[in-house]
């Protein structure tokens, strides 16, 4: 990591008693286990997911050699795992090269990234060929998204001393970053490319131009503006430096993988998206690969050592959980609000049309919209100025989630529908009008996240404190030295205080005192006898007579 709390040297030295070699240096155990038990439970999900709407479990079907290459680079992905537990690269291993081991887990992963690039690829080239033939392209599902994280995390380097020393994750930071960008980019075609061919049209055939060409233009830039604006806001995180913009990358990602998870799972999801779960280009399904694949792959690389630098080299600090739930908050509500203008637009669009619409749902799904928004607005602001409790945070926070959550379920129930039942298809639904997407529960898990981050820094942070308190293991006493052997120690000799003989002492007499009269038993003042004439100044010329009275005696 780029900032302070990567670069403490609390890692720098192994603890006394335990020998490693230096260029492996301090181990810690947790932290890489967890990591590696959860690279295989992704791997091993991706495989039991779609991929596409062509391959995967689920999905329409594969060809056998496509699904032998899955398993195979599968496999190679969790062999990295594998090198760390057993083996001459094993992490106990005294004599451990964690250079060797670092370039070890690359070269096993690296075929399941080309693999999953290739899927990428394939979904594009779809995507050009059929684009304005109305064929839905294969997009890119769950198992993909879920098993390029898993490889991430397989192939990155121990988390060592000499990793976090000599900066071996800034690279994969560069990485990140680059996947930010790129999801930019290719955002920004998707929907330059949507634009094009829904908006061909009107370019190419000599119709009249009318209120139905008016409304395809309006909701074609307004679908297209709120994806892009929602990517950028997203992915904007990924190129910066800061641990809280990791830390909110890592929610963003989990929350993407997650979701995508439970759309396709559940029974539910063909309602929630109408590809069950299969994120399509951006502007068709509101967010697409663009922001779902590769905001797990950068969570997947910025998670473990971000997460380790927090909760293990230093406290967990209130200012980054505060700067991450703010940015958390600012997309969820951008979605708020644009999902509120996207439904006054259709209602708006339907009226001018004369088309089936319903004033009452549109007025509640647009309520519950602005109110989500306002209130993750309101917590934004609370949270940068900071004089707001924490306990009050918290619960504003557990409010934001119930709207969120609230918002995905009154648009699934308030929706219009067709009277035909929904299809049995991998895809599709029975929806006439769809606005909520699989970006709607990634929404609600997101605010599910700040909920957490705000309790475990307010009314649980004397709680964790404690707990930190009592776990943290007292150091061992000092073993005890052996005494030494008394040795006999003659002390000097004191000095002695010699007196004379009693009889030798010469007495003084006492000297003789003055014998002292009597008192009186009376006795009297005596006072002197006053002037009987006051004493005459000799005469002045200038100043007029002055007459001296005699005192009179007594």
């Amino acid at each position: 990591m780029s900032d302070q709390r990567y670069d403490a040297p609390p890692t720098a030295a192994a603890p006394p008693g335990v020998g490693r070699s230096a260029r492996a240096g301090y181990v810690p155990t947790r932290p890489n286990l967890v990591r590696d038990v959860k690279a295989v439970v992704l791997l091993v999900l991706g495989l039991l997911l779609p991929w596409n709407l062509d391959f995967g479990l689920g999905a329409f079907g594969g060809r056998t050699s496509l699904w032998v290459l899955v398993i195979a680079v599968t496999l190679l992905a969790v062999s990295a795992t594998v090198d760390t537990r057993v083996g001459p690269l094993r992490l106990t291993n005294p004599d451990l090269d964690v250079r060797l081991l670092s370039r070890v887990r690359l070269l096993v992963c690296l075929p399941y990234v080309v693999v999953a690039i290739g899927f990428v690829g394939y979904h594009l080239l779809e995507t050009l060929r059929d684009g304005g033939t109305g064929l839905v392209p294969p997009g890119i599902g769950p198992g993909l998204i879920v098993g390029l994280g898993g490889a991430l995390l397989a192939a990155q380097p121990p988390i060592t001393s000499v990793t976090i020393e000599e900066n071996r994750f800034r690279r994969w930071y560069s990485v990140a970053r680059v996947l930010g960008a790129v999801s930019i980019a290719l955002a920004t075609l998707a929907v330059a490319w949507n634009l094009y061919w829904r908006l061909r049209y009107l370019f190419v055939t000599s119709v009249d131009f009318g209120g139905q060409d008016v409304a395809v233009i309006v909701t074609t830039l307004l679908y297209g503006a709120v994806a892009l604006i929602a990517v950028i806001i997203a992915s904007r995180w990924l190129l910066e430096r800061s641990a809280a913009a990791r830390l909110a990358t890592t929610a963003l990602g989990g929350s993407a993988a997650l979701a995508a998870t439970l759309v396709w799972v559940l029974p539910i999801g063909r309602d929630i998206d109408a590809f069950h779960g299969i994120a399509q280009n951006t502007s068709t399904a509101a967010i697409g690969y663009e922001g779902y694949l590769f905001w797990a792959a950068a969570a997947a690389i910025v998670a473990p050592t971000t997460l380790y630098a927090v909760f293990q080299i230093q406290p967990p600090t209130l200012g980054a959980y505060r700067s991450a739930a703010q940015k958390c908050l600012t997309l969820i509500a951008f979605w708020a609000f644009a999902a509120a203008a996207c439904r006054v637009v259709d209602y708006l669009i339907a009226q001018s049309l004369d088309l089936t619409r319903a004033l009452y749902d549109t007025v509640a799904m647009t309520v519950f919209n602005l109110i989500t928004g306002i209130i993750a607005r309101w917590l934004h602001r609370q949270l940068g100025r900071g004089d707001t409790t924490a306990s009050v945070i918290a619960a504003f926070s557990a409010v934001l989630t119930a709207f969120t959550v609230a918002n995905l379920a009154i648009g699934l129930a308030l929706a219009p529908r067709y009277a035909e039942p929904s299809p049995d298809a991998v895809y599709g639904n029975n929806l006439a009008q769809q606005i909520t997407s699989t970006f709607d529960v990634v929404v609600c898990l997101l605010s599910l996240t700040v909920l957490i981050a705000m309790l475990f820094t307010g009314p649980l942070a004397g709680l964790l404190a404690r707990r930190r308190e009592t776990a943290t293991p007292t150091p061992p006493p000092a073993p005890l030295t052996e005494p030494e052997p008394a040795t006999a120690v003659v002390p000097p000799p004191l000095p002695r205080i010699v007196r004379r003989p009693q009889d030798s002492t010469t007495v003084i007499p006492a000297p003789a005192t003055e014998q002292l009269a009597a008192p009186t038993t009376a006795l009297r003042i005596k006072r002197p006898e006053p002037p009987t004439q006051a004493f005459t100044p000799p005469p002045d010329d200038d100043a007029p007579p002055t007459t001296v009275h005699e005192r009179p005696p007594g």
